[in-house]
């Protein structure tokens, strides 16, 4: 049978289909496609231009004549309409000024100025609400009497407190951190009590802070280095801390260099000056100690919380203590204790204590961190981490049976820390 396909020839082509085949509206020159675009867009402006009250130039005329000050009334009869809202001269000066002559204004200013004379020298580290003397009208019970004590308005100190004799300004950072003035705080004895754990030097005119501390006599560098090698402190997830008894704060000022802000605080004591020393060294620093009251900060403000050997008695009072820690830690926040009476079958000796005495302190700690469903990680050496729940649903159905005392009072807010006393029971 014979084939009624044709053969393949390679110079025949398939024919395409062309393209005003398909778009006739094509077939137009393009010669004729500009002009009228054109043509449909002036039309369009003209139409618009008249919908909008027609030509700019008869829009323009009235306001040209507009006057600017007060001769409007000269104006011709026909602007009087548009100039009815303009008739007087614009004023550009503010109305929101007390109503004095100025012999009166500066009489009344020189009224309410009052000048204060200069305190005595005495007085050049006075802290109104830590007088030392009026403490002592306060109870010695749980340190209340170390709390803050605001003057009365009769005890109101009013001169100018001066600043101490030959006072420079302090080193700027990073200098700062281990360089201070002698004049700026003429205080030696930390220079003598705590020699040999390397808290502080005096060097002719300025002291030196070489890092040491009283359980890190070597440097709070390598005492950092030993804690993260316990929990990591590289990873972001550590940047702010309170070092509660802070000494000269030295732990604060080293974990500066690694990304890490740390509030440090310590009472006024015998030591009163611990806390001046960390201004001036400019670590942020507080007088404050934990007594009957709450730390002045909103609860979850902190990822980590620490004590070297701060003598805050944690398991008494039934575990008051460690309960604001808590408060103010973050979920998952750690509480590292270095210290009394961490490590006490080696150092009880040394610390002039009965093994019984720090075995139940340590005991009790470990019950009161329970409570708070906190979880011991590690202790190594003098060192020991507990680590806060991330929430504590389980903790509070433990609660909640009587298994546990109850974490806080339900009548108080967790935010509120200004003057807050602490609940009866953690």
């Amino acid at each position: 049978m014979a084939n009624s396909t044709p053969p393949y020839h390679p110079s025949t082509k398939p024919s395409k289909p062309t393209t005003t085949s398909f778009f006739p509206w094509k077939r137009v020159p393009n010669i004729y496609t500009l002009p009228l675009i054109v043509f449909l867009c002036m039309c369009s402006y003209f139409f618009g231009l008249w919908q909008h009250g027609g030509t700019t130039a008869a829009i323009s005329i009235p306001l040209l004549a507009v006057p600017c000050k007060s001769g409007a009334a000269a104006a011709d009869k026909k602007d009087v309409v548009v100039t009815a809202s303009i008739s007087h001269e614009l004023d550009f000066s503010s109305h929101h000024t007390a109503n004095y002559t100025d012999n009166d204004a500066t009489s009344q200013l020189t009224k309410t100025i009052k000048t204060y004379p200069r305190c005595d020298a005495r007085y050049s580290e006075y802290t109104p609400c830590e007088d030392a003397k009026r403490s002592l009208r306060f109870s010695r019970d749980r340190l209340i009497y170390r709390e803050r004590h605001c003057p009365g308005k009769s005890e109101l100190l009013k001169c100018r407190v001066p600043a101490p004799y030959g006072y420079r300004n302090p080193f700027t950072w990073p200098k700062s951190r281990d360089l201070a003035w002698y004049a700026n705080v003429p205080h030696k004895e930390l220079t003598v009590e705590k020699a040999v754990q390397n808290w502080i030097r005096f060097e002719g005119d300025r002291f030196r802070f070489p890092g040491g501390g009283t359980m890190f006599p070597n440097g709070a560098d390598a005492y950092i280095d030993d804690i993260g090698e316990l929990i990591n402190l590289k990873d972001g997830s550590i940047r702010t801390a309170i070092d509660t008894g802070c000494g000269v704060a030295s732990w604060g000022a080293y974990l500066l260099s690694r990304n890490i802000l740390t509030m440090s605080f310590a009472p006024r004591d015998t030591h009163e000056a611990q806390v001046q020393f960390a201004l001036e060294r400019g670590v942020p620093a507080l007088i404050g100690v934990l007594a009957s009251k709450r730390l002045p900060y909103p609860s979850r403000a902190f990822d980590m919380a620490h004590c070297s050997r701060c003598l805050i008695p944690w398991g008494q009072y039934d575990g008051i203590y460690l309960t604001e820690v808590d408060r103010v830690l973050r979920p998952g926040g750690y509480w590292i204790l270095s210290g009394p009476p961490i490590h006490w079958k080696k150092h009880w000796k040394g610390w002039e204590r009965t093994k019984e005495d720090l075995n139940s302190e340590q005991g009790t700690i470990e019950d009161v961190a329970k409570s708070l469903c906190w979880t011991k990680l590690v202790e190594k050496g003098d060192i020991a981490i507990w680590q806060k729940p991330i929430n504590h649903l389980s903790c509070k159905l433990k609660h909640n049976a009587g298994e546990n005392p109850p974490l806080c009072n339900a009548d108080q807010d967790p935010d509120k820390a200004w003057f807050v006393l602490y609940s009866a029971s953690p």
